[in-house]
């Protein structure tokens, strides 16, 4: 590559960025307090392979709760989570959607454990103690 294109990139990519700076920014720099920072970082680059859907619609989500519902262990409640929601954006979004709570650092295993725990675990406790056939 040219100076004359490495030179044409870099000021493409400052007449970007300070065309992002608010008018705060632009008061914070006339004060003389502050100072621009320049950091080389690289760009995302997108792929153009179709990816898998990242998160689950709410339509999902109501049919992965009614058969929940229906589901009389964990392992079939486990079963189930795993047929309708392929990653973990999509069973953190169950998880909020049922107010179970779960750590961005769990794991999908933990994740799935702690919805099933929270939905069939609950139900079969409680038959349990009632002392009803579930």
């Amino acid at each position: 590559m040219s100076n004359k294109e490495i030179l044409k990139n870099y000021l493409s990519s400052l007449s970007t960025l300070v065309d992002k700076l608010s008018d705060a920014d632009f008061t914070k720099l006339e004060s003389g307090d502050y100072e621009l920072s320049l950091k080389v970082i690289k760009k995302s680059t997108k792929s153009n392979s179709p990816k898998e859907k990242l998160t689950a619609d709410s339509q999902t989500l109501e049919m992965v709760i009614d058969e929940l519902k229906l589901v009389k262990t964990r392992e079939d409640g486990i079963s189930v989570i795993e047929s309708h929601l392929k990653n973990k954006p999509s069973l953190e979004l169950l998880a909020k959607h049922l107010d179970v709570a779960v750590l961005p650092s769990d794991k999908v295993s933990k994740i799935k454990d702690t919805i099933v725990d929270a939905t069939v675990g609950a139900r079969l406790r409680s038959g349990a103690i009632q002392g009803k056939e579930i």
